[in-house]
């Protein structure tokens, strides 16, 4: 016998999520405008004339000009910090995410003694404040006459991320199935073979993740960079100080120069996108 439902209550169950969906819309809308208006800002000061930028009444609609990013591209040393940048993180990022597969791999995979204590020394190391090391790491690259280079930047940019890197590569290779290994050993594939044809493709959204968030602390690293460059290898965070001076703020250049520092990482989010929303193993196990 079917027992009908009470058309009132099917009408105020329908209304209750009807609100309940209207609100989550709203909050998410809040917060989305919350986290976007100091970018909004900051893209449109870009835009902005000095008149523009300090008026009081905030002006939505105005003319445009490129005269900062002129400015900034033509009249400064910003373009070569930006090169900088872009060599130190893309490098430091790939060495990083090599160096942390050859030590997540074994630790996910093989039975060695103290793993787990293994790995919470190496997560240790991300822990430590920059702070604490930087004097010694500066005597350090002096000594060795690496201060003022690219390359002792992109060494401690690859010590500050290998930990976290390990960390979470040790993770997402134990999410692989043990069972597609093993079948890939029986057809005849070592270790070595098996790591990278099997597990890496496998495991390219959680490596693209890694890479990503690899390449944005570099990008945004400022301590390191600040006291071990010169004037020819200073990154974009570096950069960004010339335009506080003490008889003023230049807030459209610096702007124009905060625009323009967040494209490459926006670009890099856009490119992995695809990897970070796709499922580890999908389709691998029937």
């Amino acid at each position: 016998m079917t027992v009908l439902a009470n058309p009132s209550v099917v009408t105020r169950r329908h209304r209750r999520r009807a609100v309940t969906v209207v609100a989550r819309m709203i909050i998410a809308l809040v917060a989305t405008f919350l986290f976007i208006a100091p970018v909004l800002w900051m893209v449109t000061t870009a835009f902005k004339t000095g008149n523009q930028a300090f008026s009081r009444d905030i002006r939505w609609f105005f003319l445009p000009t490129l005269d900062n990013f002129a400015q900034i591209i033509a009249g400064s040393n910003f373009t070569y910090a930006l090169v900088n940048s872009i060599q130190v993180s893309v490098i430091s990022s790939v060495v990083a995410i090599l160096l942390a597969s050859g030590i997540a791999y074994p630790l996910a995979r093989f039975d060695i003694r103290g793993k787990s204590t293994i790995a919470g020394t190496i997560l240790s190391l991300r822990i430590v404040p920059p702070i604490v090391t930087i004097i010694p790491l500066f005597l350090v690259m002096r000594a060795i006459g690496l201060n003022g280079s690219l390359f002792a930047i992109i060494i401690l940019h690859v010590f500050m991320n290998l930990p976290l890197a390990v960390w979470l590569l040790r993770g997402f290779f134990e999410d692989v199935p043990k069972e597609i290994e093993e079948a890939a050993q029986l057809d005849g594939l070592n270790h070595v073979q098996t790591f990278f044809r099997i597990v890496v493709p496998l495991a390219v959204p959680g490596i693209a993740a890694t890479a990503l968030l690899c390449f944005v602390f570099s990008w945004n690293e400022f301590l390191f960079a600040s006291i071990l460059s010169n004037a020819g290898s200073q990154t974009v965070t570096v950069a960004l100080t010339q335009y506080v001076t003490p008889v003023g703020t230049q807030w459209t250049q610096i702007m124009a120069a905060g625009t323009l520092v967040a494209i490459p990482v926006w670009i890099a989010a856009l490119s992995a996108q695809k990897y970070l929303v796709r499922g580890l193993t999908f389709g691998a196990v029937k």
